[in-house]
This record gives structure tokens, C-alpha cells and sequence, in this order.
């Protein structure tokens, strides 16, 4: 029932604290329980035992409901759990939690009579760890909402005081409750088993490569000394960018997730040297953003690393096949959000999001609205049902605050959707597509869209959409598509997706692995974090 690893004597604790501490009888207890519950109500602090409550507004609820009567004091119904308590917020160090936000050294030290016993200090600090945990396990340490305005998934309902009150009425096993709250997702636990084995391996001696100008092959500097020094290994090394660096640079950012062009910027220094401490913090930072998504998993869903540049269609548990995607540029950043795709259009057309017509194709029609034209692209007034080629009209003295049009792409092959986008209506006009701009799937770091999501393989997508439908010719989304007809296809049984952002992520290999923070999201999550450490 209990996990191994008892090794801070919880045992003798329990005896200490019921047995070596002076208590009150019961009905004081009642009494010191109601006082500072009532004092909680006047404006008084929060603070027992010297320890300041995580939640107090849920404690005074807890104890109202309860009377005021003890939960884990002698002859409460969880005395026997306040052990196995303790070891839960020790074993929760693993996932990235600070046990002394859960006021584990203060209640040891009451229970062992170093610290003045407070009466009542150790029942409530109790209940604050109990009630702490089960919200930071169920839905996160920290909100999301208070860091990313694009992260826009709900974070999960938990109710911690409903909780508290099963496991006393019912008498359950303590660890087994909040442990239940944890993600139940493997590649959550490949986390925090690698974030085990990097917190367990020895401090190495890595060389640091200093930042500055951009380094590259011919080029000579004292920092290329250290480059090699930290991709070569120790020996005595030229300070020229030769030909045996060349390699070993190109295979560092092709695993890291980089452009493999040799070329050692910030991107690359940013990889380069990343540490032990670094690399915790980012698994931190990943553990928590999958403490912030639902619990229930569908068996069949998509997924989209906006940090990975990859989909993944799980079909029954299990990576069906996964594509390259091109997410949103760094100041078009594509949310997280979950949704369900709906249908998908084939031959779509691009109706320009009023945002990008004004910034982007505006200029462009000013320059030469023939060129537009030739790719496609009709407008109409607002008002007007009849669309003209954009040729046609006089934009010289159109400018983003008068701009009354609406914009067009018609279907072909210089569309930007490409011969296929898939649906999930959504607030953002986020949706995936098809693209013309094939070649940028070459690239390792994608960022190159307006928010959207452009796909590699989006073809296979469909046909794999639609064989889960029953539609068992595997030819026709081609044929659909050769027609060049426009049309929509509804799907019957929508399929849920999740846009998700990992920088630290498991392959399909179960190897865990780590990309560059892109939209820089990283580190104010990194930072709300230890602020949360007492």
C-alpha cells in the first residue's frame, strides 16, 4: 500500500507526535479549532506554528463542516494516516515540489518537541499540506492564467475539501488519494523518472561557451577554444573553426532540436549550455504544464507539441503516425487550447483573416495588386455578395484604417491552405492546413505561420480521418481533390485535439528529450515556481 523509501522514520514520527507531544483533550481541541477558524473570519493571519496556511478559506471550510472536531489528533478518523502524509510531501519532491511549502520540517519538529507544540498547530498544518497537495497535484502549483494569456485550456475541477472529507469518513489511505491526483499520462511519468536520473547523477564539470558574436566555420576566436573544449572534449585545440568542428556542431543541433547550419548563435549557445540545474528546471516547468491539461485522456485524439513542431494521431493508446507541423512566428504564437476537429474542407478557400489583410496583404496590393491577382486573391466591399479580382480595384488610397473589404484566395495551387484544412472552430481562427510552402518542412525549427497549424502529410491526416468514418476507399480524398471542387466533409464522429506546448517531451522511442523555448514560455513559468518555495 505504502511505497518503499520510509527512510525519515514517519514510524517513530507518529509515536512522537501523539505520544511524546502534550495535548489537549478532545474538547479543547473543538475549541482551539473554532477559535482560530473564527479569528481566520475577523481578518486575523493565517499563520500557525509559525507557518503561514496555503489555503486557509478551505481549512475554515473543512472545519465548519466538521464541527470543528479533529481529523488527525488522537481519535480523529486519520490519526493513523498523518505518516503516511508526511511521506506523501517528501515523495513529491520527485515531481518538482518544494515538501517545505507543505510545512513538513515544522510539523517534525513539533511532533519531536523541538518546536513549542502551538496546541493545535500540527492538526491544522496538516490539513493545509492535505488540502495544498491535492490542489498543486490536481490542477497545477501555480495558474496558468496568471503567466501565458495563450495558454487556454480549463484547468481541472478539484475539489480538495470533498476529498479530505471521503478519506476521514471513509478511513482511506492517504497516499493513495493524492497520488491519484497525478497525471495519469505515461509520458508524464517519463519525466519524472528522468528528472530522478538527472537529479541523481554526478555534477559534471561542463565548459561554458560565453556569449557573443556569431561563430562560424573559418573564423577565429578564443571562444572556439571552449567550443571544442565542450563538443570535443579536454585536449589542446587551435582557436580556428576547422573542418573536424564543423560535424560535431551540426550533430549537437540536429539532437537539440536545431537548424544543423553550423553556425553558433544564440539559439545554439542557449542548448550548449544548459546544465544540470537547467535541464530539472525545465522538466519543472513541463510537469506542471501537464498538471494544468484534463486528466481523462481520450483512447483516439490528436495531438500538436507546438514546441516539438509535431503531430501525433494516438489511436487506442497508441501513436497511430505522427508529421512535421509549422507552427505560428514568435509574435503570432499559436495557442494551447483543446478542441474537436469537426470537418475538413478540400479545395478550401482562404478567407483572409481581417488581421493579415490589413498588415500583411494590404502592403502587398499597394506594390502590385496584378501579382496578388494572378495567385488568386478577389476582394469585395462590406456589403457587397460579388467578389472581383483585386486587380480591379484602387488601393493606393486604402490604408488599414479604412479598409472595408473583404479578402479572398480562390482554390488552387498557390493557396495558402493549400488542398485541404481541417476544422476545430475556435475563438483564435486557428485550424490546421495543407501548405504550398512545402520546402520549409526542411528546417528543424518551424516557426513560420500567422497562429495556424500547417501540416507535412496533411493528406494522410484525412484519409486517416475519414477511415475511422468506415470510408474504407483510400482514394478518396485524392479523387475529391482532383476535381478541384470545393467541399466539406462532416465528420460523424469528431475527433478531439489537443494543441499542447513541451519543451521537454517524450519520443515515441519513450526517450526524453528537450527543444529550444521558442515563444519563451519557459521562464516565467520557471520563475512563478520558485517563487512558490518557501
Amino acid at each position: 500500500m505504502h511505497k518503499p523509501g520510509f527512510n525519515r522514520a514517519f514510524a517513530i514520527l507518529v509515536l512522537a507526535l501523539f505520544a511524546g507531544v502534550a495535548l489537549a483533550t478532545p474538547g479543547d481541541d473543538d475549541f482551539e479549532i473554532r477559535s482560530f477558524v473564527e479569528g481566520l473570519d475577523g481578518g486575523a493571519a493565517p499563520i500557525i506554528g509559525g507557518q503561514r496556511l496555503n489555503e486557509p478559506a478551505v481549512l475554515a471550510d473543512v472545519y465548519r463542516d466538521r464541527d470543528f472536531t479533529p481529523i488527525w489528533l488522537p481519535g480523529g478518523p486519520l490519526e493513523l494516516q498523518a505518516a503516511g502524509l508526511l511521506l506523501a510531501i517528501d515523495q513529491s519532491a520527485a515531481h518538482g515540489f518544494a515538501p517545505q511549502r507543505y510545512h513538513l520540517s515544522i510539523i517534525e519538529k513539533l511532533a519531536e518537541g523541538a518546536a513549542d507544540p502551538a496546541g493545535i498547530a500540527i492538526e491544522l498544518l496538516l490539513t493545509d499540506a492535505f488540502l495544498a497537495q491535492a490542489l498543486h497535484r490536481g490542477r497545477g502549483v501555480v495558474s496558468p492564467a496568471s503567466l501565458d494569456p495563450e495558454w487556454l485550456v480549463p484547468l481541472p475541477e478539484v475539489d480538495a475539501a470533498a476529498l479530505l472529507a471521503a478519506a476521514a469518513a471513509q478511513e482511506l489511505d492517504v497516499i493513495e488519494v493524492l497520488d491519484s491526483l497525478w497525471p495519469t499520462d505515461e509520458e508524464y511519468q517519463r519525466l519524472v523518472e528522468r528528472r530522478a536520473e538527472i537529479a541523481a547523477s554526478d555534477d559534471e564539470v561542463t565548459i561554458n561557451v560565453p556569449p557573443g558574436p556569431l561563430l562560424r566555420p573559418g573564423q577565429t576566436s578564443d571562444r572556439i577554444v571552449l567550443l571544442k573544449e565542450r563538443l570535443l572534449g579536454p585536449g589542446e585545440y587551435s582557436p580556428l573553426y576547422d573542418d573536424e568542428l564543423l560535424p560535431d556542431v551540426k550533430a549537437f543541433q540536429l539532437a537539440a532540436g536545431l537548424e544543423p547550419d553550423g553556425l553558433v548563435g544564440d539559439a545554439t549557445l542557449e542548448m550548449l549550455n544548459a546544465t544540470r540545474v537547467s535541464w530539472i528546471d525545465t522538466i519543472d516547468a513541463n510537469l506542471e504544464r501537464w498538471r494544468w491539461l484534463p486528466r481523462e485522456t481520450p483512447d483516439t485524439y490528436i495531438r500538436v507539441n507546438i514546441a516539438a513542431f509535431v503531430l501525433r494521431a494516438i489511436e487506442d493508446g497508441h501513436v497511430a503516425f505522427s508529421m512535421n507541423v509549422i507552427v505560428g512566428q514568435p509574435y503570432r504564437r499559436t495557442p494551447v487550447f483543446t478542441e474537436t476537429i469537426k470537418y475538413l474542407v478540400l479545395n478550401p478557400y482562404w478567407n483572409v483573416p481581417y488581421s493579415i489583410a490589413t498588415k500583411d496583404k494590404l502592403p502587398l496590393l499597394r506594390a502590385d495588386a496584378a501579382a496578388q491577382a494572378q495567385k488568386g486573391f478577389e476582394a469585395k466591399t462590406n456589403g457587397s455578395d460579388v467578389f472581383v479580382a483585386v486587380d480591379a480595384i484602387d488601393w493606393s488610397g486604402v490604408t488599414p484604417r479604412n479598409f472595408g473589404y473583404a479578402l479572398r484566395q480562390l482554390p488552387g495551387p498557390d493557396n495558402a491552405l493549400g488542398r485541404i484544412k481541417f476544422m476545430l472552430p475556435n475563438p483564435f481562427a486557428v485550424y490546421l492546413h495543407d501548405t504550398p510552402g512545402r520546402e520549409l518542412f526542411s528546417r528543424q525549427e518551424r516557426t513560420f505561420s500567422s497562429g495556424c497549424i500547417r501540416l507535412e502529410q496533411p493528406q494522410k491526416l484525412a484519409e486517416w480521418l475519414l477511415a475511422r468514418e468506415g470510408q474504407t476507399d483510400g482514394n478518396l480524398v485524392g479523387s475529391l481533390l482532383a476535381t478541384g471542387e470545393t467541399q466539406t466533409l462532416y465528420l460523424k464522429k469528431p475527433i478531439p485535439i489537443r494543441i499542447v506546448y513541451f519543451t521537454a517531451f517524450s519520443l515515441e522511442s519513450g526517450t526524453v528529450t528537450f527543444r529550444r523555448d521558442v515563444y519563451g514560455r519557459d521562464a516565467p513559468l520557471i520563475e512563478a515556481l520558485r517563487e512558490q518555495q518557501p
